[in-house]
């Protein structure tokens, strides 16, 4: 099934309201990461804001890098995502599982930790990259990003993520909601809408029977008279190649290349986001150094 996000606004263009359902991207990095119960639903909810925040890049060759560095178990999150939808994601430790939390939920907060930093990269390719760090508050990756957005853009934002991981370890159902005030919003409307959220049910419940996201949002936010701006497929894709491998060994130098020649006389390395194993023999080594 295809994953789709929707981006409208209400009637005022007070808000813009962005949903996804994400199941199929979320098992795709289980797939690939052969992730935990708690590894599932902590990447889960990074690749899912990933894909929500492509809604920013207008160019397809433009990305967005989010990255999780908390001081728990998981290690370091990653999540890239491109212009075209297409995320790719990391986890250091996807065998780490823990214990649920009292309420029976996945504790991704002890997971990924709440002492640590969340940082936002954006390359437009302009001549640097928008850097944006801010500092965890939950490691529950929603409250993090709702603290970002707050700090960064200093306007009203709503951020749930959720994934609900069945029995056997496969994605029941995965998605994002983001609501961000828009620049001279109606702030009469902020209690109604606060009113709306408060009986959203879990976002992680709403999708198990992949219902539209389009109207699971006027269902629940009748009143905002929803106008449909746009949609955009999400998927897990890895854009790595051979040739950005090779660029990187040559990035080594000459020195650590013949290191490899002469001790090893091959290599093999192995993409973080895929697991794609790209083998190079001592030849490939010895021309590699040589173009140096």
């Amino acid at each position: 099934m295809i994953n789709k996000l929707y981006i409208a606004t209400d009637s005022t263009e007070s808000f813009r309201f962005i949903i996804v359902d994400s199941t199929e991207l979320v098992q795709s990095v289980r797939d690939i990461h052969n992730t935990s119960a708690t590894a599932s639903a902590a990447l889960g909810r990074l690749s899912t804001m990933a894909s929500i925040m492509s809604h920013e890049l207008k160019n397809d060759k433009h990305n967005i890098t989010l990255n999780l560095q908390g001081n728990r178990h998981g290690g370091m999150l990653i999540s890239t995502v491109n212009g075209r939808g297409e995320v790719k994601s990391y986890v250091s430790h996807p065998e780490v599982d823990l214990p649920p939390k009292s309420n029976k939920k996945l504790d991704v907060g002890n997971f990924v930790g709440n002492d640590g930093l969340l940082t936002v990269i954006k390359d437009l390719k302009l001549k640097e990259p928008y850097i944006g760090q801010t500092s965890l508050v939950s490691g529950e990756v929603a409250e993090d990003f709702s603290n970002y957005f707050y700090q960064s853009d200093q306007r009203p934002t709503v951020v749930a993520l959720g994934v609900l991981v069945d029995i056997d370890l496969s994605i029941k159902s995965a998605g994002g909601l983001f609501i961000q005030a828009l620049p001279g919003y109606d702030e009469s409307l902020i209690d109604k809408l606060e009113k709306d959220i408060n009986k959203f049910p879990p976002i992680s419940s709403l999708f198990v029977n992949h219902e539209n996201p389009f109207d699971v949002l006027n269902k629940f936010f009748a009143d905002f008279d929803l106008k449909l701006l746009g949609e955009k497929e999400v998927k897990y894709l890895c854009d790595c190649t051979r040739d950005r491998v090779e660029r990187s060994l040559i990035s080594l130098g000459r020195e650590t290349l013949n290191e490899l020649i002469e001790e090893d006389g091959k290599a093999e390395l192995v993409c973080d986001f895929c697991h794609e194993k790209y083998n190079f023999t001592k030849e490939d080594l010895i021309e590699l150094r040589d173009n140096i």
